[in-house]
Order: structure tokens, then C-alpha cells, then sequence
């Protein structure tokens, strides 16, 4: 039976040492390869990382923390899930064929489990918002607007910017966006037009003073009428009651008059009259005179004697 020769004793100990060394050289060549290829990858907070395998996009995203990616072989991108707006300007036709312009500024995030099929699908948010957002906001913000007249854009506003809202974000569901506000500005017509409304608006102010204008003088002319009715009535009451004291007044003097009348009897009157009389005697009396405050009953019974 053989025996295979120790080879560590029939190694010389310089050989030995060499082999070491140059294991150990290896091994920190490779650690340098490592260190420079940096396989350690930090997610940041507010990202979503998308992991690469040689430009191939895996469908698990990589959540906020330290993560390993093999050199040469695996990469990994960061996608922000923080809130991004995308803001176009919008022209459009109202329903009374009115040309009207207006600003809409999206607010929306990527939702981090669809941060893989957004990397894979846009790379970055400026490809999203020309490519998707902003032809989306413009059929939408077209399509609203179509339905109303020019006035109604701006009488009606909250009701049609809360149209858009809700239409923008039925286009944009596909894509597994989360749309946060959607906000409308003023709605803005041709100069023409906005001086034709600036006219009628100041037609309608006019309108609306001579109305009350007219208002106040009937107003005015219902209080005259009531004055004078009140006048009226009051002159009659006046009339009335002046009527109805002279009545009273001459109804007393004519009881007061029949009692004085009742109460004058004929030797009351002579009685009456001897006492204002002063004595003195007519100077001429005519044939068959009855003597003053004698009477003929008087010369009558003298003459019998």
C-alpha cells in the first residue's frame, strides 16, 4: 500500500507563506471590489425603490431602508411617492360656441406598490405629465366646458370645476394615481366678449336703479295718496263733527228759545218793559193807540169808568 507524501513537509515554509499572502491580497482585492462597487442602497423617506436585474423592472418595490443590490447585475431607482403637481393651460368652446381659457393644476402621488410599473412605464414625472396628464386634463376640461354657456362658466363655477375634478381622475385611474386636489382658475373669455358681459352688467345695474327708482316714486306716491285720504278724512271728521255741534247748538237754543218763550207771558212782558221804561209819555198818540204798556184791555177798562 502507497502512502501520498505529507505535502506541507515536503512544502518549503517560503512557498507556504507566499500562498497566504497572495489568498490574503485576493481577499482584499475583492473587498475593495465591494467597497467600490457599493452594493448598499438607501431608500429614502418619501421614495419607493425599483429594483433592476441587467435593465430587467421586478414588480416588488423596494419600501423606505438599507437594501443590497449585487454589483454589475442589479441596480436600484428611486421614485418619489410624494405629492407632484402638473399644471396646463386649457383653451376650449363653451356651449354658446364662446372660446374660454383656464389654468388646471393637478396634484396627485404615486402609490408605492405601483412604483415599479411607473418607473417602468414613464422614468420620471415630466414624461407623465406630457404624455398622460396633460392630454387627459385637456379632453376632460373640453368636454365639461362644451356643455355650458359662457355665463354659466362663471355663475356655475363649483359645479363645473367639481365636473372636471371627478372626470380628470375617472381618466387618470388606470395608472394608479392618487389625485389629491384638482384646482380650476377663473374661467377667461376673448376681450370682446368679456366687454360685452361688462356692458350688460351695467345695463342690468341701470335697470335695476330705475326699477327701484320707480319703486321709491310709487312708494312715494302710495304715501301721498295715503296722506291725503288721511286729510280727507280727517277734513270730514272735522266737517262732521263741526255739523254735529252746530246741530247740538241749535237744538239747545231752540228748548233754550221755547222755554223762554213758554215762560214769557204778556204781563211778564209789560212787567218787563214798565221796568225799563222811564215815564215819559208819546207826544203824539194816533186815533185808537193803545197807551204804552197799557194796552188797549187798559184803556178799555179806564174808559168804563
Amino acid at each position: 500500500m502507497a502512502f501520498l507524501p505529507n505535502v506541507d513537509r515536503i512544502t518549503p515554509p517560503h512557498l507556504h507563506r507566499s500562498k497566504l499572502i497572495t489568498i490574503g491580497l485576493g481577499a482584499v482585492a475583492v473587498l475593495i471590489l465591494i467597497i467600490l462597487a457599493n452594493p448598499f442602497v438607501q431608500v429614502q423617506s418619501g421614495f419607493a425603490g425599483v429594483l433592476s436585474d441587467f435593465g430587467s423592472v421586478q414588480d416588488t418595490p423596494l419600501y423606505p431602508g438599507l437594501h443590497v443590490a449585487i454589483p454589475f447585475y442589479q441596480t436600484i431607482n428611486q421614485v418619489s411617492v410624494q405629492p407632484q403637481t402638473v399644471t396646463s393651460d386649457e383653451s376650449g368652446s363653451t356651449h354658446d360656441l364662446q372660446l374660454v381659457n383656464t389654468s388646471i393644476a393637478v396634484t396627485f402621488h404615486v402609490n408605492p406598490d405601483a412604483a415599479p410599473d411607473f418607473y417602468q412605464s414613464f422614468r420620471d414625472y415630466d414624461t407623465l405629465g406630457a404624455r398622460i396628464i396633460a392630454p387627459a386634463v385637456s379632453n376632460d376640461v373640453k368636454a365639461v366646458t362644451a356643455n355650458y354657456d359662457a355665463e354659466e362658466l362663471v355663475t356655475k363655477r363649483d359645479i363645473v370645476a367639481a365636473q372636471i375634478k371627478e372626470l380628470i381622475i375617472s381618466s387618470l385611474a388606470p395608472y394608479h394615481l392618487s389625485i389629491e386636489a384638482v384646482n380650476v382658475s377663473n374661467f377667461a373669455f376673448s376681450d370682446a366678449y368679456t366687454q360685452a358681459i361688462e356692458l350688460k352688467q351695467v345695463a342690468q345695474q341701470q335697470a335695476q336703479q330705475a326699477q327701484y327708482t320707480l319703486q321709491q316714486t310709487q312708494i312715494s306716491a302710495q304715501q301721498q295718496v295715503v296722506q291725503a285720504k288721511a286729510q280727507a278724512d280727517a277734513a270730514v271728521a272735522t266737517a262732521q263733527g263741526q255739523a254735529n255741534a252746530l246741530t247740538l247748538t241749535s237744538q239747545a237754543q231752540a228748548k233754550a228759545n221755547d222755554l223762554i218763550a213758554q215762560s214769557l207771558t204778556p204781563v211778564l212782558l209789560q212787567q218787563k218793559a214798565l221796568d225799563k221804561w222811564n215815564g215819559t209819555l208819546p207826544t203824539y198818540l194816533s186815533p185808537g193807540a193803545p197807551m204804552p204798556f197799557i194796552g188797549e184791555a187798559s184803556v178799555a177798562g179806564q174808559t168804563g169808568k
